[in-house]
């Protein structure tokens, strides 16, 4: 493949730039759901690692909890990195980003000491970091005019990524033990080199550098700083609530009393609901608008999740709660990446990366957050105070614009 030669309409630079990102590129959407698997597959484990590490290095749950920080701090770079992807070309970040997620989250049940863990979760976060803004970005290009359902379809990958991850890491564990779990690092290498054969981004690197200089980024936060702080706030507020579900409830059962097994089937149910959810988010936030499926999201997480953990037993059949929350709970992942690249079209990356940063930085102050809490108060209390959380997301959604994400309606005023 030659990656060299840029093609262009025959109308000239400007037509290029201008039809480009306007068609739905299916063979696009699925290529980058498949590079969003196959890093988000190793991350995924950290729900299940944690426990497992905290058991073999006989280290306190608040200790323990700094791996959450450790994997997901380094995505305060996105937003440069995103800046730089859009100069240069976003095709090797995505190429390059599962294998090294792939290789350092593979590693850390060989490591002997914490620190040795904390240094492959950093690599494996700057991994992440690389990812993501480039990623986002070209779904935002792939889906043309239907960017809700593109990036549902993305995050679909992330989270059949997040479903399969812990049940494949715990049967991992299961039948290798932790040390012996090195070997799932090949579905990460696969996808490298799948991409390097398959993933063309010449169109849109082209695309990205006729726009270089047309809006500088820092007149565009001005003038839309008000939707981008709407963004900003229920990114942060939906990633904090979910928080204890994704890195906690295993450790929340096995409190209980529950076996690792229903631990990580539960962790997976969450998951697999979130799929569904986030492909109806998507496709609804397309038809209804960003602001109504954000606002029913917040509304319906908080009272699913106390109810949850009133009627937790640890029966198979209490897990359809766990199903519901995952349909609520879940869809402002893609719904929240679709109004970035609805509020600023003219810097996919470096919103990308800026929203992206927001949701992994609250993650890990949330992750540190719950886990200081729980060692205070104990897991369960936790998770009872905790579970409010997504409520306080209703005060920023006023701030996004009512006709965010409806088809045929801009986002916002542009510059």
């Amino acid at each position: 493949m030659n990656h060299s030669a840029i093609p262009r309409a025959a109308t000239g630079r400007l037509a290029a730039r201008d039809e480009y990102g306007t068609v739905y590129d299916r063979k696009g959407v699925a290529l980058m759901a498949w590079a969003h698997f196959a890093h988000d597959l190793y991350p995924s484990f950290l729900g299940v690692l944690v426990p497992a590490v905290q058991t073999k290095l006989s280290i306190p749950l608040a200790v323990a909890s700094l791996m959450v920080p450790a994997q997901q701090m380094p995505s305060i770079l996105q937003p440069f990195i995103g800046y730089l992807a859009d100069r240069t070309s976003r095709r090797w970040f995505v190429i390059l980003a599962p294998a090294t997620a792939a290789v350092s989250l593979s590693l850390v049940g060989l490591a002997p000491h914490f620190a040795v863990v904390v240094l492959l979760l950093l690599c494996s976060g700057i991994s992440s970091a690389a990812f993501h803004a480039p990623a986002v970005a070209l779904v935002g290009e792939f889906g043309g005019r239907h960017t809700g359902r593109a990036m549902a379809i993305f995050m679909t990958g992330g989270e059949l990524a997040r479903t399969l991850g812990p049940l494949l890491i715990t049967a991992a564990i299961a039948f290798l033990t932790l040390e012996g779990t090195a070997v799932v690092m090949a579905v990460g290498l696969v996808a490298a080199v799948t991409l390097y054969l398959t993933l063309d981004t010449r169109a849109g690197d082209e695309a990205s550098r006729q726009r270089r200089g047309e809006q500088p980024l820092r007149r565009l936060l001005r003038r839309r700083w008000l939707p981008m702080t709407g963004l900003l706030g229920v990114t942060a507020l939906n990633t904090v609530s979910v928080t204890p579900m994704t890195f906690f409830l295993v450790k929340l059962l096995q409190t209980r009393g529950h076996s690792d097994l229903y631990g990580g089937v539960a962790l997976s149910t969450l998951y697999a609901s979130g799929i569904i959810g986030g492909l109806i988010g998507g496709t609804l936030s397309d038809r209804l608008g960003r602001r109504p499926t954000l606002a029913l999201s917040a509304l319906l997480t908080a009272p699913l999740t106390l109810v949850y953990l009133a009627l937790e037993n640890g029966s198979w059949a209490v897990l359809g709660l766990i199903v519901l929350i995952g349909l609520a709970a879940m869809p402002p992942r893609s719904v929240t990446l679709a109004l970035a690249n609805d509020i600023m079209p003219e810097a996919r990356g470096p919103v990308a990366g800026l929203t992206l940063a927001t949701s992994f930085v609250a993650q890990s102050l949330a992750a540190l957050g719950f886990g200081a809490l729980a060692d205070l108060i104990g897991i369960e209390p936790a998770f009872w105070w905790s579970a409010w959380v997504s409520l306080l997301g209703l005060l920023f959604i006023p701030l996004i614009p009512p006709v965010s994400g409806k088809q045929g309606s801009p986002a916002t005023e542009r510059a």
